[in-house]
């Protein structure tokens, strides 16, 4: 009779265990229901999963009762399932995008699908795993002994991969909880119990129930489940899980370094590349996974020790030539021990060209209009008082047409500026024969360019840097046969090198220092803004600028420019209106 009674007594226990199982597995799934509706952001929608697998599990655990086959499959699922989703949330919750990509969720997931797997034919095959003294199914019985050799080093992979996994998963949410002072930090604590404990009591309920009996084990998933669904109850409500939203102070500084207009590049203690944003990414055109690991001059062409943190620093890039203000900070841990370094490259190639053209144009202004309109007023006087009428007057439209003809180099020189760069190739020698039969000068000019010459820049500075390369080139020619030549070559990485070639007298040093570096004497300077032109159109281009001696005189002026296409880019169409 007592036994009875406690047979009843079991019984009794094991179906109310298993009503808790069906009354928690209900309220996880109402509550990720509820999740899911209200929570549209992804670390909203990790959770609802987490719970609707928790809420899942516990109700087919409650229906089987802890015994048979399917009981055993449950189990399986559960200790493999409930980890991968507690590590998805983590993630979501911490703002870590590890899982992003297809490839990385992959990785993550395949040591838990190999060991539902594995687990699944011991399981169906092995009177160990079974639930009885026999196999369940006789033809995966039947399969040969290394099937079960590999499916029980996958089930162990699985197995300790997934624990693992909660392990490191709670402790990123208990990092990021405690990280910031504003939120709870009874919520790690408690969202770690909601996935854990579960996972925990389906962990060691082949432990508890050979010792303790089915009862026990039961019992114990119980416990697990419902304590599960109140806590989630809590976490959700009174404690506010969804009320901050902590993913943002990890990821902002992420953002924030591919959001900035300038490149970045961070180096370890070693002078290693570690990180560089988009900016830098795009403007150097590589990917971290190429220069990562790599010495800062696998991204920019220059070591650390090479960089002018006084000036600026000439840099090739996809759009060419730029001019780039670097600075660099140290990174520092908690002791002040410098852990590595900050490259902060900022282009200031049209900063930098503004500048000159305000200063060069002030300088224009002032000193020949200031001398021609001296000029015009001494030969208006004469003309007023009678004296040299013709001369003066001739003289008076000559200087006039300077100055209308410096009004309208400054007004090509802007529109230049203002172009932007095409999204094809030009052709290079319809242009160089047109820059030819414009001129007036009776020197010989001949060409050698191939026909096939082109180049990713716009027709307008190209035209404007050849004509004043080939018109300075025979109007100050002095030889008695005087001549240019203009031809064109490839380098070795592709680039498109003109080169106009004479037998004159040469280019004096003040003006090479213009056409070099963009600089003027301030006591010895030209009074044009031909070779400025020159300069700031190669700028434009992305271009290099060569000057060599030619045996026995003459000058070869070489231009190079890029022939691939780029993206479009505005040349400080923000710093002046062209004028028509």
């Amino acid at each position: 009779m007592r036994v009875l009674e406690e047979h009843d007594s079991m019984v009794g226990y094991t179906v109310f265990s298993q009503a808790v199982l069906l009354a928690a597995g209900i309220g996880l799934s109402g509550l990720a229901v509820r999740t899911y509706r209200s929570e549209k952001k992804p670390v909203g929608r990790a959770f609802s999963a987490l719970l609707v697998l928790l809420g899942a599990t516990a109700f087919c655990l409650g229906i089987t009762g802890g015994t048979g086959v399917p009981n055993k499959l449950i189990w399986l699922f559960t200790n493999l399932s409930i980890p991968v989703a507690l590590l998805a949330f983590s993630f979501n919750y911490y703002g870590i995008t590890l899982l992003g990509s297809r490839v990385r969720a992959a990785a993550a997931l395949t040591p838990a699908v190999l060991g539902f797997a594995g687990g699944t034919l011991l399981i169906l095959g092995t009177p160990s795993k079974s639930p009885g003294p026999e196999a369940p199914l006789d033809a995966v019985a039947a399969l040969p002994a290394g099937v079960f050799d590999a499916a029980t080093v996958f089930d162990r992979i699985g197995l300790y991969y997934t624990a693992g996994v909660v392990v490191f998963a709670v402790g990123l949410v208990a990092v990021n909880v405690l990280r910031y002072e504003h939120l709870d930090t009874r919520l790690a604590a408690l969202i770690a119990f909601i996935g854990a404990w579960p996972w925990l009591g389906n962990f060691l309920f082949p432990e508890i129930t050979p010792v303790y009996g089915d009862l026990a084990g039961v019992s114990v998933l119980s416990l697990g489940y419902a304590s599960s669904a109140l806590v989630s109850g809590l976490v959700v409500g009174p404690l506010g899980l969804f009320a901050s939203s902590p993913a943002a102070g990890n990821v902002g500084p992420e953002h924030a370094l591919d959001s900035m207009a300038d490149c970045v590049v961070i180096t370890d203690d070693h002078e290693q590349v570690l990180r560089l944003n988009a900016v830098a990414c795009n403007t150097f055109d590589v990917s971290e996974e190429q220069v990562v690991g790599r010495s800062l001059s696998a991204v920019v062409g220059r070591s650390p020790e090479a960089v002018d943190e006084a000036g600026t620093t000439e840099l090739e890039t996809v759009e060419g030539v730029r001019q780039f203000e670097i600075t660099r900070s140290p990174v520092a841990d908690g002791n002040d021990f410098q852990r590595g370094t900050v490259f902060v490259m900022r282009d200031v190639t049209q900063r930098q060209t503004r500048e000159q053209r305000l200063e060069v144009l002030n300088r224009v202004l002032r000193h020949n209009l200031r001398n021609n309109a001296t000029s015009i007023i001494g030969r208006a006087q004469l003309i007023s008082d009678g004296q040299k009428t013709e001369a003066a007057a001739e003289q008076i439209i000559e200087t006039t047409q300077n100055l209308v003809g410096v009004a309208e180099s400054a007004r090509d020189i802007e529109n230049m500026m203002a172009t932007t760069r095409p999204a094809e190739t030009v052709a290079v020698s319809p242009i160089v024969e047109e820059v030819v039969s414009t001129l007036s000068s009776e020197a010989e000019v001949t060409t050698a360019l191939p026909a096939e010459a082109t180049a990713a820049v716009s027709a307008r500075p190209l035209t404007l840097v050849l004509s004043e390369l080939v018109e300075n080139a025979v109007e100050h020619n002095d030889a008695d046969e005087p001549y240019a030549v203009v031809s064109a070559d490839r380098t070795e990485d592709g680039a498109l090198q003109i080169a106009v070639s004479d037998n004159g007298p040469g280019i004096p040093d003040h003006e090479r220092a213009v056409l070099d570096a963009g600089e003027e004497d301030q006591l010895q300077h030209g009074s044009g803004l031909g070779l400025w032109a020159v300069h700031w159109g190669i700028t434009q281009m992305g271009g290099r600028l060569a000057i060599s001696e030619n045996d026995p005189r003459g000058t070869t002026v070489t231009v190079t420019i890029p022939t691939k296409k780029q993206e479009s880019v505005t040349a400080q169409s923000d710093e002046f209106e062209a004028t028509a």
